[in-house]
């Protein structure tokens, strides 16, 4: 009996442990899951043939790049590049303008090809040739002889190559031109010549004007000159165009001008070269240096120097050339990229005076 009673109790308890257990069975914890990472969509760098614009006369403000057009012009170049052609090296103004052209195209980390034609159009020929058949998407060049020139570059923009023309705007086939004006260089000497007749001489001045009629180009700057300087300057008189561009014939010029205007007092030249030997001329005539005004165009090392001298050497019209090659490389990026850019640009002028030399 006593042993019936202990099965039915350890039967029990056995009951009762299973009754304190759940009655649905817990599930197992879930693994993280991590998402599936969607790589970006990559962006598509697209370019377009440039719109050129012939309305109006462009300004470096027409030049400014994004960085977006610098992107784009690498994209559009690829393993390609851009070829550079000077007129030459040898002088300062073609050198300057060449090297700030191709160290501002290597910033841009476009690849760059230059070669020197020492001034010869036979070579400029064949480093346009050879460019093209190198797979040049653009040709930088300064032309020397347009009509010598014309076919080689016709026939460089037939085959798609893209011509950037500076220091000359005819030759600029399939592209655009950029380049100073003589009309504002010669406004710019003229105007400045004309204020210090205004301001130091009591607005009245016996005035040569050294020109070079031999290049029409340059007789636009002799105009500008005289029409310049009269506006600011009006009871002033031009005793005389002479002859000048270097300095041999300046100083020839004005030792004749001297000896038929024994009272000429300002001298604007269309380049400094020629003024140089009018220099020579004035202080040989035993000119007052404090009353004797020259201004010329160019703004050679040497006319600096002169202007810091604080003698009759009074201002230089700056031709920009390290301005012009940046704005070249500006031009460039443009076309590459497909943008809108005007087809004929002109590079500021700036007149240099002593307040501008340290």
């Amino acid at each position: 009996m006593k042993k019936s009673l202990f099965t039915l109790a350890l039967m029990a308890a056995v009951l009762s442990l299973g009754a304190c257990a759940p009655a649905t069975p817990i599930a197992p914890t879930p693994m993280p899951v991590t998402p599936t990472t969607v790589p970006p969509t990559p962006t598509t760098i697209t370019w377009g043939t440039p719109t050129i614009l012939t309305d109006r006369m462009g300004t470096a403000d027409d030049l400014a790049v994004t960085p977006d057009e610098i992107t784009a012009a690498r994209a559009h170049l690829g393993d390609s590049f851009v070829g550079i052609i000077p007129c030459t090296l040898a002088t300062e103004y073609r050198f300057t303008a060449a090297d700030s052209a191709r160290k501002a195209l290597e910033g841009y980390g476009l690849k760059v090809q230059l070669v020197d034609p020492e001034a010869r159009p036979e070579k400029q020929i064949s480093a346009i040739e050879n460019f093209t058949a190198a797979g040049a998407k653009v040709v930088v060049i300064c032309v020397l002889d347009p009509k010598v020139l014309q076919s080689a570059l016709r026939e460089a923009a037939d085959k798609g190559v893209f011509i950037v023309q500076y220091a000359g705007r005819e030759s600029a086939f399939n592209g655009i031109s950029i380049s100073i004006e003589d009309a504002d260089l010669g406004y710019a000497a003229g105007e400045y010549a004309g204020k210090l007749i205004k301001e130091e001489l009591g607005g009245k001045a016996n005035v040569a004007i050294l020109d070079y009629p031999d290049l029409p180009n340059v007789v636009i700057r002799a105009d500008n000159i005289e029409k310049a300087l009269l506006q600011q300057a009006p009871e002033a008189t031009i005793v005389g165009r002479f002859l000048g561009g270097v300095q041999e014939y300046g100083l020839k010029s004005m030792e004749t001008a001297l000896q038929a205007h024994p009272e000429i007092n300002v001298v604007v030249s269309i380049n400094d070269a020629g003024a140089y030997g009018a220099l020579q001329a004035l202080e040989a005539a035993r000119k007052d240096p404090q009353k004797t005004i020259i201004v010329g165009i160019d703004a050679e090392k040497k006319a600096l120097e002169l202007i810091k001298q604080g003698g009759m050497y009074r201002g230089t019209v700056d031709t920009q050339p390290a301005k012009t090659g940046e704005m070249v490389a500006q031009g460039v990026v443009k076309i590459l990229a497909g943008a809108t850019v005007p087809r004929d640009i002109k590079v500021p002028v700036k007149v240099i005076t002593r307040a501008d030399l340290p």
